[in-house]
């Protein structure tokens, strides 16, 4: 299976137009002669069109020089294009393509939605090198749906290679002056797939609407962690958290007996996935303590054993986290999810008030305060760094309550989570201090044994505790603008 990543822009155009030259925009120098080949491809969805609703597009596609399977996916500016070998005509899609969007399919049957024919006309855009900056398509395009009619267009698509975004800009801006802007519709399977694609409204109530987007957030980091993407356990737990925060932040407008199962299961999620996420955060943590460390001060094959220590771990702990991907528990938990925000267990159908948004804000405010007593109160220091995780987690909550009402209350509430924010990730770097040396402590006993020096573990733990102080004086600064937070957001509490 190989990828890469596409950046590409569609024009629309009719029959009469001609392509302009090229050369001398940007970097380019010449353009290449054109390169004619026949295209057909035949696009694979549910019934219910979720993966082109998603952005994603998995064709079969013969002809060109990459024929074969297909699966696209939106990242960033671009896409990621995934190819497998084409297979016998009458195969169904790879398993290895199928497995990738099992979060947005749920395992459904995939059958064939729509299928394309395209007589493209290539022109390769090259710099003074001779180096291919762009390739830029001329389409004479067919489509056809399984029961419907057949559709014809022209259309000009151009993909970067070695060039960057600027020259796709430049590019645009210099079609633009021959009358051919980018079109509406920068899929062709949208294109054909036409009112069949109509998207769903937004959810109105502004907790379903956040649930609705992070859903659609797992599903993405679904994605990331089967492709190997480290960060993609990380943002997978951040929705998961941010699900669970909001359901219990706003529980009185929403029936508990529905809601609370799927936060035990989004708890659970969490949970499954923690390990693995706590072996990519150590590795960081520590590679990037070296790097800043005086080299002479690294004594012994110090950045070796971290690497052979966590590179281990972390593939392990990919492969365990996709193993809780494929299972039926996290597949009856997005079944759930869709339930929640298609049909939401809402109390009142109408939007919360301003005031009553204001009252679940100034409640989680207040929980922060109450956990910032017990700070205060604790006697021992295993007690205190237990009650600042418990604020800690009582910021995040309120940050995420905020991010719920930002549409009711504004800049406000945007200002309050942006405050919560500064405490979390604060009180996150102090506990990462924490988690630091007791890996350190390990590494040390383990490059003891093996007869390697010791020296820089030590060292590494000391200034791990130095900085555990230093952020426990930042972390009482940051609850100085989550205070000023409150007040703007008329929720004011006592929080120092």
């Amino acid at each position: 299976m190989s990828d890469h990543h596409e950046i590409e822009r569609t024009f629309t155009v009719d029959s009469r137009t001609t392509m302009p030259d090229l050369a001398g925009v940007g970097a380019v120098a010449s353009v290449g002669p054109p390169v004619v080949v026949d295209l057909e491809a035949a696009y694979l969805d549910t019934a219910d069109l979720a993966l082109v609703r998603a952005g994603i597009t998995l064709r079969r596609r013969s002809g060109g020089g990459d024929e074969g399977w297909h699966l696209k996916l939106p990242v960033g500016a671009g896409r990621d294009e995934v190819h497998q070998p084409l297979g016998e005509p009458e195969e169904p899609a790879p398993d290895a393509l199928r497995d990738l969007v099992r979060a947005y399919t749920g395992g459904q049957d995939l059958g064939v939605v729509a299928t394309i024919s395209t007589r493209r006309t290539t022109t390769a855009l090259l710099g003074d090198d001779g180096a291919v900056l762009a390739e830029v398509c001329d389409d004479e395009v067919t489509g056809r749906l399984p029961d419907g009619p057949t559709m014809s267009w022209r259309e000009w698509e151009v993909e970067l290679v070695e060039g960057d975004v600027d020259l796709l800009d430049l590019i645009t801006d210099e079609l633009a002056e021959e009358g051919v802007v980018p079109a509406r519709t920068q899929r062709k399977i949208e294109a054909v797939l036409g009112d069949r694609l109509h998207e769903p409204a937004r959810p109105r109530h502004p907790l379903i609407a956040y649930l609705a987007d992070q859903v659609d957030a797992l599903r993405t980091q679904d994605v990331a962690v089967r492709r190997g993407d480290l960060q993609g356990v990380h943002q997978a737990r951040v929705a998961c958290r941010r699900m669970r925060a909001a359901l219990a932040a706003y529980r009185p407008l929403v029936d508990t007996e529905a809601t609370e199962p799927v936060r035990e299961e989004l708890r659970w999620l969490g949970h499954a996935l923690s390990d693995t996420r706590d072996a990519v955060v150590a590795r960081e943590l520590l590679t990037t303590a070296l790097d800043a460390e005086d080299p002479a001060l690294v004594h012994g094959p110090v950045r070796e054993r971290i690497d052979s220590t966590y590179e281990h771990r972390t593939r392990a702990g990919i492969a365990e986290a996709v193993q809780v991907l494929d299972g039926e528990r996290y597949v009856a938990l997005l079944e759930a999810l869709r339930a929640l925000v298609e049909e939401p267990p809402l109390r009142l159908e109408e939007a919360p008030s301003e005031k009553a948004m204001a009252k679940r804000l100034r409640r989680q405010a207040r929980r922060v305060g109450r956990r910032l007593d017990e700070v205060r109160g604790a006697t021992s220091p295993e007690d205190r760094e237990a009650a600042w995780h418990e604020v800690r987690k009582a910021a995040k909550r309120l940050r995420y309550a905020a991010e719920v009402a930002r549409p009711g209350l504004g800049k406000p509430a945007k200002r309050l989570a942006r405050a919560a924010k500064e405490v979390t990730q604060v009180l996150g770097e102090r506990q990462d201090t924490v988690v630091a040396r007791e890996h350190l402590l390990a590494l040390a006993d383990d490059a003891g044994t093996a007869g390697e020096p010791t020296f820089t573990y030590g060292l590494q733990h000391a200034r791990q505790e130095a900085l555990q102080v230093e952020l426990a004086y930042r972390a009482w600064e940051t609850l100085d603008m989550l205070k000023s937070g409150t007040r703007i957001a008329g929720v004011a509490v006592r929080l120092k």
